[in-house]
This record gives C-alpha cells, sequence and structure tokens, in this order.
C-alpha cells in the first residue's frame, strides 16, 4: 500500500463505496433464473453481496451494510475492473472525493402531484399482462415498441440484429432473425445521386426463426420485465391443445451478439424464408454444447448452439428447405443462434446470454465515466458475453478496452459498424462540459464576448421592443411544444436583461410577466393540462407512468401537438419548459427570490417524465426519451412504425439535456447537473457520427454525407426530410433549434462552416421568414461576424424571428461570441 498515498487512497475508497451502491441497486435486475414463465426473481435470502480487495484494504457491502436504499436478491458481482486503474491515474487529490458524483440519484421518488389528474392512456399496451403492468414501468420509446401495439408484427431492431413476430407468413409462427448489411442498402429516391435522399434496409428478410412444432395462429406472445435495455419475449402454444407448461422464452438485449432462447417443454423448429441450403452437425465447443451450422441460398451461414440438460437428448435435422427441426420435444433447452462472421468467436462464448442490463455512472470535475453493464446466465469458455458496440461507444472506451476487441465488426442498420468484444460491460469515459452555463459559449478559438457600447445600445433597444409583447397570448396555447418555445423565448430576453444589460426595470417588468405566464402551466391550468397516466384496474397501478397532455382524449386525433399524449416529442416539448424555468430562476435565486422553491416540484416533475433517472422512482420509466445505448434520444412514442424509431431534432434533443444540466444547477442538483452535461459529451459524441456529417465522416455512407444532416434518422433507415417539409432550410434547420450557449459545443464551427457553404450560403438570403433568422444565428458558430451583421443591418425585419427567437437574444448571442467589430 505504500506506493499508494493517503488521498488517493480516500479517493479511491469513495470512490467505491459509490459504485458498489450502484450495482447493488444494479442487481435488482440480475436476480432472475429462467422458468416456463421467462425470468423469475431468484427465491432465497435477501442481501447484496459485493466486495473488492485493494492491496490489503477492502470494500465491502453485504447484507447489514448501511447506506441501502432497498434490500436486493443476493448477488456476487464484480464492479468492473478496467475503470479503476484508470481513474486511480487522473487524480491524488483528496478534495475530488466531495466532487465525484453518483449520475443516477433520482429526483423524487413520490407519486406525482394531484396537480396531474389521473387518466387511463386510450392506447393499452398489448401482450403485457395487468401485473406487469403493475409492477412495472413500461418505456414508450424503446426499441421493442412494436411488439405492445397495434398488430405487434413489426420489427424490434436490437443492433445488430432485427427481430419481430413473425405470425403465419410463410406458415411460419415464431420469432423472426434478421441481419443486413451494408451491400443490401436500397438508396434513392435516384440511387446515382450523390447525395442520395435516403437509404434504408430491406425488412422481412427471415434469414432464420425461433419458432416450435406445436407454434400455430393460436399462439400467443407475452412481453415480461421491460426495461430500457432489454424486454423478455414469452412465446406459447395455445393453452386449449397443450395447457400451459409449455413456453419459449427469450431475453431481447440490445448489443448482443447472440438472440438466445429457453425451450420449455416445446419440439424445437427454425424456419428460413431464405431457405436452408444445409445443415451440418460440428464439434462441441463445450460439454453439454452441441452445435450446427446452417447454410442458406443466400451465402450466409447461422450458427445454431444447444446447451443441453443432463439426462436429455437433442438433434436437429433439415425436413425441407425451410425448416429445421429437433427430433424431440425438450425441456429447458438453450438454442442460441448468430449469423456467422467469426466462427471461433461463436464458439468461444456459446452457453452464455444476456438477461438484460443496466447504466451507471460518476463523474468527478469534467471527467465522467459510463457503463453499461449486462447481466447474464449460464457459462462459456470466455467467461464473458459476446456483445457488440456502437462507433461513438468504441471511441470513449477506456483504453483497457481493447484488450477485449475480438477484432471483427458487423455492419448495423444505421450507425455504421459495430465491433465485437468480449466482456460483460462495454465501460466508457467522456469529458463534460462543465463550463457551460447560462452566458453565451462559443467553441472557435480567440473569440469571447464584446459587448460595445454600440452592442449594449442595439441589444437594449430590441429587448424594450421585445418586452411589451403579450406574453400570454404567445404562450396560452393549445400546444406544449409551441407554448414551450415562446416561454423559453422569452426567458431569454429576461436574462439578456438581467445579466448582459442590468437593467433593472426591464428585467422587472420582463420577469413579471413570464412568471404570471409560466405559472398558467405551473398550476396546470393551460388550455390541455398534463395528467398523469394510470392504469385503469386500480387506484395504485399506471400504464405508461407518465405525464402527458390531455389534448388527445378530448379531440381523439393521436397526432395532435405531434402526438404528445402518445409520448411523442416529450423531450422537445418539456425541455423548453424546463429550460425556461432554469432560467427564470436563476434570475430569481439572483434577486434573492423563492421562485425556485415554489415550483420546483412542477419542473421536476417533467424532468422525471422524460429523464428519470433511477428505477428507485417507480413513478416514471428510466430514461424515456434518451437512449444510452445509442448516445441520443429517440422521439417516436407509441406509434408503429416498420423502421423502427427515429428522432428529427438533433438539436431540440441537445437542448434538452442542456435544459436539465441548468436546472441542476439552479435547484442544487449535482447529480442532476452532471447527468445533464454527460448526456449532452454523449450526444455530442454520437451526433457528430450519426447525424451532424462533416466531411471526413466515415460512419454513414459516402454518398449520404453531403446532405450534412440526417434528416430524419431512424433505426432501420436516415431520409433527409422532415416530417413538415422538404425545404432545405426546414431539413437542415430543424437541427438548430434553438441557438443556445451549448449549440457550438454540438455544432462545431467546422460543419457549421461545411453545411453553410455547401448548402445554405445561397438559400439564406432568399429566404423572407422565421428560417431565415435561425440560419443567420446558426452562422454565428463560425462566423459570428457576419451574423452580427445580419442582425444589426437596418434592413433587419421582424419577420425573420420565428416563434421561440428574439431579437434581443440573437444579438445578445452573437456579441457574446465575439461578433461585434465596433
Amino acid at each position: 500500500m505504500s506506493s499508494i498515498n493517503a488521498k488517493t487512497v480516500i479517493f479511491w475508497s469513495a470512490l467505491l463505496v459509490s459504485l458498489t451502491i450502484l450495482l447493488c441497486l444494479a442487481s435488482t435486475l440480475s436476480a432472475y433464473s429462467s422458468s416456463p414463465e421467462g425470468f423469475e426473481r431468484v427465491s432465497g435470502s435477501s442481501q447484496c453481496t459485493l466486495s473488492i480487495d485493494l492491496e490489503n484494504g477492502s470494500t465491502a457491502t453485504g447484507p447489514n451494510s448501511t447506506p441501502t436504499a432497498t434490500t436486493t436478491d443476493k448477488i456476487n458481482a464484480e464492479i468492473p475492473p478496467l475503470i479503476y486503474s484508470n481513474l486511480l491515474n487522473k487524480t491524488d487529490d483528496a478534495s475530488a472525493v466531495a466532487s465525484t458524483v453518483n449520475l443516477f440519484v433520482p429526483i423524487a421518488t413520490t407519486r406525482p402531484s394531484s396537480l396531474f389528474a389521473r387518466v387511463s392512456h386510450p392506447l393499452h399496451p398489448l401482450g403485457i399482462s395487468d401485473s406487469v403492468i403493475s409492477n412495472s414501468s413500461i418505456p414508450t420509446n424503446n426499441f421493442y415498441t412494436n411488439m405492445l401495439i397495434g398488430d405487434r408484427d413489426q420489427p424490434a431492431n436490437l443492433y445488430p440484429y432485427m427481430v419481430w413476430w413473425n405470425q403465419g407468413v410463410g406458415g411460419d409462427y415464431g420469432l423472426a432473425i434478421s441481419h443486413t448489411t451494408k451491400s443490401q442498402r436500397a438508396y434513392g429516391p435516384n440511387p446515382e445521386a450523390n447525395p442520395v435522399e435516403y437509404y434504408l434496409n430491406p425488412i422481412g428478410i427471415r434469414s432464420i426463426s425461433f419458432s416450435a412444432v406445436e407454434f400455430d395462429a393460436s399462439m400467443t406472445m407475452n412481453l415480461r420485465s421491460p426495461s430500457a435495455f432489454s424486454i423478455n419475449v414469452i412465446m406459447s402454444p395455445s393453452t386449449s391443445k397443450y395447457g400451459s407448461s409449455r413456453s419459449l422464452s427469450i431475453p431481447l438485449v440490445q448489443g448482443t451478439g447472440f438472440i438466445s432462447g429457453n425451450y420449455y417443454n416445446l419440439q424445437p423448429q427454425f424456419k428460413s424464408i431464405v431457405g436452408f441450403k444445409s445443415l451440418t452437425a460440428r464439434s462441441s465447443p463445450r460439454s453439454g454444447v452441441r452445435k450446427y451450422v446452417a447454410e442458406l441460398y443466400d451465402g450466409t451461414s447461422w450458427a445454431i448452439y444447444a446447451t443441453v440438460p443432463s439426462g436429455q437428448t437433442f438433434s436437429l435435422s433439415l425436413s425441407s428447405s425451410s425448416t429445421i427441426k429437433a427430433s424431440a420435444r425438450v425441456n429447458n433447452v438453450l438454442v442460441q443462434i448468430a449469423k456467422i462472421v467469426n466462427e471461433g468467436a461463436l464458439d468461444n462464448h456459446a452457453g452464455m446470454y444476456a438477461t438484460s442490463a443496466t447504466v451507471f455512472g460518476i463523474a468527478t470535475g469534467s471527467q465522467g465515466t459510463y457503463t453499461i453493464y449486462y447481466l447474464s446466465s449460464g457459462s462459456n469458455n470466455a467467461g464473458r458475453l459476446l456483445l457488440f458496440a456502437l462507433p461513438h461507444h468504441v471511441t470513449s472506451f477506456f483504453s483497457s478496452m481493447s484488450s477485449r476487441a475480438l477484432g471483427f465488426t458487423m455492419d448495423s442498420q444505421t450507425k455504421g459498424t459495430m465491433s465485437a468484444y468480449s466482456t460483460s460491460q462495454l465501460i466508457m469515459i467522456e469529458t463534460i462540459p462543465t463550463d457551460i452555463k447560462f452566458a453565451p459559449w462559443t467553441s472557435i478559438p480567440g473569440k469571447s464576448a464584446n459587448y460595445t457600447s454600440r452592442a449594449i445600445r442595439s441589444i437594449s433597444e430590441a429587448a424594450i421592443m421585445e418586452v411589451i409583447q403579450d406574453f400570454d397570448a404567445q404562450t396560452n396555447l393549445a400546444s406544449m411544444y409551441f407554448a414551450g418555445k415562446a416561454l423559453d423565448k422569452f426567458a431569454m430576453i429576461c436574462y439578456v436583461a438581467h445579466f448582459i444589460l442590468k437593467d433593472s426595470i426591464i428585467t422587472a417588468t420582463c420577469l413579471t410577466k413570464l412568471k404570471a405566464s409560466f405559472s398558467r402551466f405551473a398550476s396546470n391550468s393551460q388550455i390541455y393540462p398534463l395528467k398523469y397516466d394510470k392504469f385503469e384496474l386500480t387506484v395504485i397501478s399506471d400504464t405508461y407512468k407518465g405525464i402527458v397532455s390531455s389534448i388527445t382524449l378530448s379531440t381523439g386525433n393521436s397526432g395532435d401537438d405531434f402526438g404528445n399524449t402518445y409520448y411523442n416529442d416529450h423531450h422537445f416539448h418539456y425541455g423548453y419548459h424546463i429550460h425556461a424555468a432554469a432560467v427564470i430562476g436563476y434570475i430569481d435565486n439572483d434577486l434573492g427570490g423563492t421562485w425556485v422553491a415554489n415550483n420546483k416540484d412542477y419542473v421536476n416533475a417533467l424532468v422525471r417524465d422524460v429523464a428519470n433517472p433511477s428505477s428507485l422512482d417507480i413513478f416514471f420509466p428510466f430514461s424515456r426519451s434518451f437512449s444510452w445505448f445509442h448516445g441520443h434520444s429517440w422521439a417516436k412514442g407509441l406509434f408503429e412504425s416498420a423502421d423502427g424509431k427515429d428522432e428529427e431534432s438533433s438539436s431540440e434533443d441537445y437542448n434538452h439535456a442542456y435544459a436539465i444540466k441548468l436546472w441542476g444547477q439552479v435547484v442544487g442538483d449535482a447529480s442532476m447537473e452532471a447527468r445533464g452535461a454527460m448526456m449532452l459529451a454523449i450526444m455530442k459524441r454520437a451526433m457528430n457520427s450519426y447525424m451532424l456529417m462533416n466531411n471526413t465522416n466515415t460512419i454513414q455512407p459516402p454518398n449520404f454525407i453531403k446532405n450534412k444532416v440526417s434528416g430524419i434518422l431512424f433505426e432501420n433507415k436516415v431520409d433527409h426530410t422532415t416530417y413538415f417539409g422538404t425545404n432545405i432550410q426546414y431539413i437542415q434547420g430543424i437541427h438548430m433549434i434553438p441557438i443556445t450557449p451549448v449549440s457550438s459545443y454540438i455544432r462545431s464551427p467546422g460543419f457549421v462552416q461545411q453545411e453553410w457553404t455547401s448548402l445554405l450560403s445561397s438559400v439564406a438570403p432568399t429566404l423572407t421568414d422565421g428560417w431565415k433568422g435561425i440560419l443567420y444565428a446558426n452562422l454565428a458558430l463560425y462566423d459570428p461576424t457576419s451574423s452580427y451583421k445580419f442582425f444589426t443591418n437596418s434592413s433587419f425585419s421582424k419577420a425573420y424571428l420565428d416563434g421561440g427567437a428574439s431579437l434581443t437574444w440573437y444579438l445578445a448571442y452573437v456579441a457574446g461570441v465575439g461578433g461585434t467589430t465596433s
């Protein structure tokens, strides 16, 4: 221990305690055992056992350890060892202990206020029992939504695989599996164009499917254990024919290398619409595991591994070109299927499978780390899972992760190639933007605020004119989205008045009017009040556990307010409200007021709806919008989609993370503030890989990157368009709004210059509406001088401002990033 100084030991111990608690809480997700009904909680003693030894020193938690937030089932879990050697070398400052923050501390664990009237959601989830609904928080914007609404036959994109419930197509009943490569993509509408407008992957190619001889049109598919990274699918034959003891249980987990299913009292069968050319038994990779290789007529080969309990026999044969059948009924047999890319790696990892995953993380100053930790069952030769990581994971991995790399890849649907790793955790590190707060900020080297007397005069004149506007008329709207944009616009005017102009009269006028307008929403007395989504059978159970607009409940149109009632775009809508609240609170705190305390519960409820950080908060699903796997949010809620989830606006996505960061700062929630900053760091990396494409991008197809932005990024396709029009200013601009201090963090000067030069410089001067102001405000991210000249030109028209923008903020922002010349 002599080589480690005392300060480092203190930091180490605090860090271990923090992560130990996190893993003990996470262990509740892992205490499942396979059973005919799926993955059930293990019975037995309630404890969480975890121990770490550090050069004869130790940190441990056990059944009697404190603090504990909840008792959990017994688990022997290892804190990912790759974290510590890296963090240990990053600091020997004991003061760092105080600033080490758990990113996933609950915001609250109480039921949402009665301010939000309870309502039964009009779209009931299918295939989920009442007991599961009562005891789960069902994600609404997750990869498996297609499996619980509509016809339930649309795909779930696990990455790299796609699966769906095949309900009789080609005479097959079961879970279909597909994997497509870049060579199979379709480009259009003119495939020879550069750039093309879209690309997509074919769907419906049922390379192989999990099925059973007993499955037919009367089979059922039930869903259990819904979580952020996984769901358990239980397929059963007709109970009237076969009773209730037969089932196929398949945990679907993002990023896993196998699709794995446990057969209980069924005769396994595997189907293919492509067709089986041959089936060959291969030597067993380990005792108790049978191996077969199916060669398909499209030239691909798929491995089938069966882990067979002692005393049972298991053999497969090709009964037709479309069917592989087991010789007899089996019980508790694990079957794993994977497309063969590296057969040796598959052999080494067969026998172990992921059952679910969780995420935890910490931040110390500007350094943060997050880990996606996979929970598993079974055993294999490698002792670890086969996982596939996305490009943004790989580029942020701890260096020690390289020893887990297997050296091969598989194509993903819309995010380039995924890299194979032998590991049970994906461990990433990020530098988080702790220095970006409320004031204008730029990433342009050498640029800083320059509020000349002329600039202050221009800003003041704009503020005087804009503060006399009718705040209520612009905010008392039927749409949470448009109301939020207007509230946020006025909040930024108030910010400028107080902190930049330092004008107490304008500040008082603005803040008084804005507080009054915001109070309409904080008291939930707007045109369409928000409701809390509850399950109708009892007073204590909730359906999707969220706060939704009541607009669709009144109109019957699920698309009203962009589908808010059906959980579309909540992070866009509520992000504006949260940011407005953060700005009001920041000003009010500076003035010695109590506004934050009076409005904290309401705003926190919005944050919990879109970004609940903990499963301990049982009243909302964990991280409804932001995907800790994909690195950005998904906007689509409870709507079927053949191409899966999608997101149209990267900028309104990172705006919600920025809002969460600032609200955390204002209310003194260090975990929330650091979590928002971590989300921004992850978004920066992921969005600049998949959605914002500079000239050197190697992840998106070469014939697509000249579009500069993705347009609408789906799980299975990318379409350079919008839901509201195809004008270039719409497509590019929806990835810009709103322009805030964090814009320059995500959208680099080089990227903005490339986009402006290639697509926008000839368009912007011709516009006469609010998109003109948006494009020229975005110009400030690389050329603030030209942007400032535009906004101070005598010919400037207020028609150039959209409903979420003000001249006051644009002038203050552009001057604040060095745009002034005199």
